[in-house]
């Protein structure tokens, strides 16, 4: 009986205990180390054993923004042309050059850039206020004249469309040519003798004795209409390489000319025409190009192996000797200057406004000057 009593006590007491294990609390006690932020990140994240999330897939580059204003516009002519060194009694009228991206006129003293479309107008470049005459680009800058009130002269300057312009040279300079990293240049209005200059304006020597007014650039030489070349004006060479001072033409009446691939293209001035002649720098012998024109403006370019011609109104096209001569554009207004052909653009001024017309004559447009 004491067995059985001992052994229900023993039960009891068994279940009392198994009653409070199920029954107690069940919170755990605060073991914070200071890195539960952490833990729960690397949780949240992918498993130590799983395979890491791909990289997302390359992207292109975003574009960039396109540079305000027009868009540059490549123009380019062959080796059988002469450039827009053409003749002009003075600097006033359209001054205008080609940087390799855009045209770059002057409207008084606001500098306009013509792109891509030929039907929009030159829009103003800001930051630059100067009357620039003459211009030129050669090796990234810009090239002008600025006339010195004060002292009654032109100074050269260069430009890089950053920075404030740079007087080259403390020189004076009426007309100038680039050619292999030099400065040719006259300093007188009326005549004087050629000069010669590093691209930063040192170096300045004097290379001829004979007086020009201005000068043309072919090939290794200078060649300059000059009253001293005898008793009568003639022609001039100056050899690069030898540095020798010939007179090629002589009697020679003209100061407009240019010189191209041998030949000498000038305009002869009579009181009741004009007339255009090409001769030969070898042996003299002249050929006919224009005979007994009425109309007073001239210039002459040549581009591309053929002669361009503005005269009066009207731009012309012939062959280098004269033949085939066509019209291919008239404006309502004679032409002042101009004449500059860039790539397949001709641009010419009235005086008025600036005209821009292609090589055949199409798509003319015409911005004026405001």
């Amino acid at each position: 009986m004491k067995k059985l009593i001992s052994l229900l006590l023993i039960m009891i007491l068994i279940s009392v205990f198994m009653l409070t294990s199920c029954t107690g609390t069940t919170e755990k006690p605060d073991v914070s180390t200071g890195n539960e932020s952490q833990t729960a990140t690397a949780s949240q994240g992918t498993p130590a054993s799983a395979s890491p999330t791909p990289a997302p897939a390359s992207t292109l580059p975003p574009t960039p923004t396109p540079e305000p204003g027009p868009a540059k516009v490549v123009l380019s002519n062959s080796s059988d042309s002469k450039g827009n060194t053409h003749f002009a009694s003075s600097h006033y009228g359209l001054n205008i050059t080609y940087t390799g991206e855009y045209i770059t006129v002057m409207n008084y003293m606001t500098m306009m850039k013509h792109g891509d479309d030929i039907a929009l107008a030159p829009e103003a470049v800001e930051g630059f206020e100067y009357q620039a005459e003459d211009l030129r680009y050669y090796n990234g800058l810009l090239y002008y004249l600025l006339y010195d009130w004060d002292n009654g002269v032109y100074y050269l300057y260069s430009y890089d469309f950053k920075n404030e312009p740079v007087k080259v040279s403390n020189s004076s300079v009426y007309h100038y040519e680039f050619l292999d990293g030099k400065i040719y240049f006259a300093k007188e209005f009326v005549q004087g003798p050629i000069y010669a200059m590093d691209i930063n304006g040192g170096s300045e020597m004097q290379i001829t004795t004979m007086r020009a007014h201005s000068f043309a650039i072919d090939g290794q030489a200078l060649y300059f209409y000059a009253t001293d070349a005898g008793t009568a004006p003639g022609l001039v060479k100056y050899n690069l390489s030898t540095n020798e001072e010939t007179t090629v033409v002589f009697p020679f009446y003209s100061h407009n000319y240019l010189v191209h691939n041998g030949y000498v293209y000038y305009v002869l001035d009579g009181t009741a025409y004009r007339s255009i002649h090409r001769m030969s720098l070898t042996d003299q012998t002249v050929s006919d190009i224009w005979v007994e024109m009425t109309d007073y403006t001239i210039s002459m370019n040549i581009s591309d192996g053929m002669l361009y011609t503005l005269a009066g109104s009207s731009i012309y096209e012939s062959s280098l000797d004269g033949s085939g001569r066509t019209k291919v554009y008239e404006n309502p207004d004679s032409f002042t200057s101009g004449l500059y052909i860039f790539g397949n653009r001709i641009y010419a001024t009235d005086g008025y406004s600036i005209i821009m017309v292609e090589k055949d004559g199409l798509n003319p447009v015409e911005f004026p000057f405001n």
